[in-house]
């Protein structure tokens, strides 16, 4: 009666992990793409920092070209975009949706200038496939990290 017993509990713990399983993987995929999904924002927000500062100083602004060519392929920093893009350190520069250098009140000091980028993070783990089976497709396929900073021209 026992070893009966015994053998209906194992497949109930079997039972058990199979249905939490799921949510496991949900939360540490989760936690994996949070982490690298904040050293993104960080990242372009200290690149809009130093690019802010850059054209403080009197650097020129530069023009924007998608897919990581021109001023923003990583290696150009004689310009303020071509110093954002620089700085995104170790993000795959074809993913940087913009960079905005606009100087509203004109390039005069003690005017200011704004700096801004985007960045399209794609998931490194399963999650947006695990999210959306469970929840009928209701995870995009990117998240748009952005930053903005104003600086006063020297």
């Amino acid at each position: 009666m026992m070893r009966w017993l015994r053998r209906r509990e194992a497949a109930q713990s079997l039972v058990e992990f199979s249905l939490m399983l799921p949510l496991f993987l949900i939360l540490v995929f989760g936690v994996i793409d949070f982490g690298m999904g904040l050293r993104a924002y960080i990242s372009v927000a200290q690149a809009t920092r130093e690019g802010a500062r850059f054209a403080a100083i009197g650097n020129t602004a530069g023009t924007f070209t998608t897919g990581g060519s021109g001023e923003c392929n990583g290696t150009t920093t004689t310009t303020t975009v071509g110093k954002v893009c620089a700085t995104m350190n170790g993000l795959d520069l074809t993913k940087v949706g913009s960079v905005s250098v606009t100087y509203p009140n004109g390039n005069a000091p003690g005017n200011t200038v704004h700096v801004s980028a985007s960045y399209n993070y794609q998931y490194i783990t399963p999650l947006r496939r695990l999210v959306n089976f469970f929840s009928a497709g209701s995870l995009g396929s990117t998240i748009t990290v952005s930053s903005a900073t104003d600086m006063r021209l020297e």
